[in-house]
């Protein structure tokens, strides 16, 4: 019988857990910061997994989803290593590989050959089994001795069974026929006989040692950074309509000049395409580096969800007229990753000044009297004055001050001018914009 405590009938112990539950003995900090580089081994591995493929999968859906959960992924690695930095050990060893076996694992699921096989790798199976080990740490742990540890996790948990469960759901609308079925399962099962030979997220597990014949040849994975499109989008290197200018012609209806900003927000799903292989391919640097970068992959997913939006409410499909993507295959297949992030840098340099910046932008959107237009170009201006900053502070200290690096990103600016010029060849150039104006006109009944 324990004590038997009078608390006022106030809820004790701050209302975290009960009496009996603070009385469990939990986990050491050591097999707490065991178990955390773990999952932090995951989330850092899950981010690099979904830059990987993002431009490469042809579905809009997916890349958006994608965008948004390298970044939760990314967050959830940073969140880990603070918190391992408080537990009487610096953070050290957290881009070491804590288990053999779980490299082997990922190192699998990065393999997946279509949008099913990536999907039930990602969420089916990886998803999955984090959310089984994230309930079981919460179980287990006594909440009061690693309450931060709690805190952190209950948090986690709740992104991830989000994430699952878009997974699920995406998975259900693709796997339409037997066959795309046991295409699934096999994956799988595949991928799951991997997870059992590590003894799962907790490394406690029996192992079941029965590997199939792995995909993965023990080197890096070598990501296919050329961007794809579905079956719904047309003439993606149609670049007849000059979105980027028509917002500035006051003599221009209010209506083209709101959706031409709205077009020009919904064509930058090129950018996640190309920050893909700068998340990717460049290593070495700080995990602040890639989670910063992660935000702004984020940022600019949400920029081109924005103007898919934008098109919605004026009564289009997103997918109906060309969306250029001459940019990000250029970038992708002709340029380096750290060309691709001096361009990226010094396009929103440039969008920084006040009457031509993003602040105008900003103004013509209010002028125009669009909610959507204006809402979109309000929150568009404050993600680039962040990701401004974000570029300065990685690209600048690596050359040595803001001329020089001006200066090489202008270089790599003029590559990428000149190679441009191919992707036009690979359309017929079809003049498209009126048309769309013409088609949002009779859907809000103007003439």
């Amino acid at each position: 019988m324990r004590a038997v405590i009078d608390n006022k009938r106030i809820p004790p112990l701050a209302g975290i857990c009960t009496y009996e539950e603070a009385c469990k003995p939990g986990f050491t900090v050591d097999q707490s910061v065991d178990l955390l580089k773990r999952f932090n081994y995951i989330s850092k591995g899950l981010n690099q997994m979904l830059a990987a493929h993002l431009a490469r999968v042809p579905e809009w859906e997916v890349k958006c989803a994608f965008g948004y959960h390298l970044w939760l992924d990314a967050e959830h690695s940073a969140s880990i290593r603070k918190r391992v930095s408080e537990m009487r050990e610096p953070p050290l060893g957290l881009d070491q590989v804590p288990d053999e076996k779980l490299r082997i694992w990922l190192d699998e699921a990065i393999r997946g050959d279509d949008t099913i096989e990536l999907l039930v790798g990602f969420y089916r199976v990886i998803r999955a089994e984090i959310v089984n080990a994230l309930n079981r740490y919460l179980d287990e742990m006594n909440r009061i001795a690693e309450h931060p540890t709690y805190r952190l996790l209950r948090g986690m948990l709740q992104d991830q069974e989000e994430m699952l469960a878009w997974g699920e759901q995406a998975l259900a609308a693709l796997v339409d026929s037997p066959e795309k079925e046991q295409h699934a399962e096999q994956w799988a099962q595949h991928l799951q006989a991997y997870l059992h030979e590590t003894g799962g997220i907790f490394g406690d597990d029996t192992p079941e040692p029965s590997t199939p014949t792995p995909r993965s040849d023990g080197q890096k994975y070598e990501m296919d950074a050329a961007p794809r499109r579905d079956e719904r989008f047309i003439d993606p290197y149609n670049t007849s309509a000059r979105i980027d200018t028509y917002f500035w012609d006051e003599n221009a209806s209010p209506e083209e000049r709101a959706y031409s900003l709205i077009y020009k927000r919904f064509r930058e799903m090129d950018v996640p395409e190309w920050m893909g292989p700068i998340l990717y391919k460049i290593e070495g640097k700080p995990w602040e580096f890639y989670t910063d970068l992660s935000r702004q992959l984020w940022d600019e997913t949400r920029h081109a969800m924005l103007g898919e939006i934008g098109l919605y409410y004026g009564g289009v499909p997103f997918y109906k007229y060309p969306i250029p993507m001459g940019a990000s295959m250029i970038l992708n297949t002709d340029l380096s990753p750290t060309e691709a992030h001096l361009i990226l840098w010094r396009i929103e340099q440039s969008l920084m000044p006040k009457q031509t910046g993003k602040q105008k932008e900003w103004e013509i959107a209010k002028d125009t009297g669009n909610p959507i237009a204006m809402l979109i170009q309000d929150y568009d201006w404050a993600d680039e004055v962040l990701h401004a900053q974000i570029g300065r502070k990685w690209l600048v200290p690596d050359y040595g001050s803001l001329t020089a690096t001006t200066e090489v990103a202008d270089q790599a600016m003029r590559v990428w001018s000149e190679a441009a010029h191919k992707t036009e060849t690979w359309s017929e150039q079809t003049e498209w914009w009126p048309l769309l104006m013409e088609e949002l006109r009779e859907k809000n009944g103007r003439t």
